[in-house]
């Protein structure tokens, strides 16, 4: 008898050995997944102060963006109470102004109005530099076409008739521009400027023909005339 309790005894303490291994392998186990946690805890932390910080960062260099293009577009217009000594005078401050809050907060429309300011000063070749630089930048249609009718001119300005003409075609063929119309009619401005009559009849027919509802078909027909 004594041996068979013996025997059982034996069984029990080997029995309670494996469950004091299996708690303690349970605790070591545990104690990794916390660690484990508190690692992902921090990690998801600084991932949100990351985010907090961009939008912030964000909010703040967009609100002074737009405060010194607000205060660019009343100097460029002349809505200010401060007193320039001459029109250039008020469009090199704009121009500042603009150029400061392109640094602070890349946009198309503050770089149209760089390049406007430059045109403004009589100084065509960065105007067309800024130009191009914004057609190529950007694709935002408006701003675009604005930009690509805007360097027409500063080519007009310079006496580059055919670069002028060119950026015109090439405005006309822009899909859904809203000044496509506009493209076709000066266009055929600058043909007659270069004694091609027939050339300029033919824009202002398609004019005509593209865009009948346009305000500009008046002056067309009446150039067809003449």
């Amino acid at each position: 008898m004594p041996k068979v309790i013996k025997k059982r005894l034996a069984g029990k303490s080997q029995n309670e050995e494996t469950l004091s291994e299996t708690v303690v392998d349970l605790r070591e186990r545990l104690k990794e997944r916390q660690k484990t946690l508190v690692y992902g805890l921090i990690a998801f932390g600084a991932v949100v102060l990351l985010v907090v910080a961009v939008m912030v960062y964000t909010r703040v260099t967009t609100s002074k963006a737009a405060a010194l293009q607000t205060e660019g577009y009343r100097i460029f217009f002349g809505e200010t109470t401060i007193q320039y000594t001459s029109p250039a005078d008020r469009y090199k401050s704009a121009l500042e102004k603009f150029q400061k809050a392109y640094d602070t907060k890349k946009s198309p429309v503050t770089l149209l109005y760089i390049a406007n300011s430059y045109y403004e000063l009589g100084n065509y070749d960065e105007a067309i530099k800024t130009l191009k630089d914004l057609t190529s930048r950007y694709s935002d249609l408006r701003i675009v076409s604005l930009a690509h009718y805007k360097l027409s001119s500063a080519y007009l300005k310079k006496g580059d008739a055919n670069s002028a003409l060119t950026t015109l075609t090439n405005l006309a063929g822009i899909k859904d521009s809203p000044l496509q119309d506009l493209a076709l009619l000066e266009s055929g401005k600058v043909l007659e400027t270069m004694g091609k009559k027939e050339e300029a009849k033919a824009k202002y027919k398609e004019l005509i023909d593209k865009f009948p509802k346009s305000s500009l078909v008046p002056e067309a027909r009446a150039r067809l005339g003449s």
